[in-house]
């Protein structure tokens, strides 16, 4: 009894997967299917920068490439707590990048959490245009 009863169920899934997957092709042949199936699709592009032409290079600054994060001193991981910053191993970074076409230097500090990830603290990074 059981075993017909699988086999039911397993028809009765077999024909309703069957009528699912045919039912987009009778629609685009229009049989049995009172809507009109002429659909038009547009497609844009947005790019993030409001400004497209203007390209931002790299550059060096005081000896230091932008688009990266360079320290003063050697990072040491030594799991000490910063109470300030709420995290371990605490050390301050910077890098130069570019602000609204302008260059700038943005200051911050980074710090890890109990997991071992870094993370940059909430309201710590200060940016400073750059001539």
């Amino acid at each position: 009894m059981m075993k017909s009863l699988k086999y039911v169920a397993a028809a009765g899934a077999l024909g309703a997967a069957t009528a699912l997957a045919t039912s987009p092709a009778y629609a685009q042949l229009g049989i049995g299917v009172g809507v009109d199936t002429d659909v038009d699709v547009g497609v844009g592009v947005r790019t993030a920068d409001p400004h497209p032409r203007h390209r931002h290079e790299t550059y060096v600054y005081d000896g230091y490439e932008s688009g990266h994060w360079h320290t003063r001193h050697e990072i040491r991981r030594e799991h000490r707590w910063n109470a300030r910053y709420k995290g371990y191993d605490c050390y301050k970074s910077f890098q130069y990048s570019w602000e609204d076409g302008e260059r700038v230097r943005y200051d911050t500090t980074f710090c890890y959490n109990d997991n071992g990830r870094k993370y940059e603290p909430d309201g710590v990074r200060a940016t400073v245009k750059v001539r």
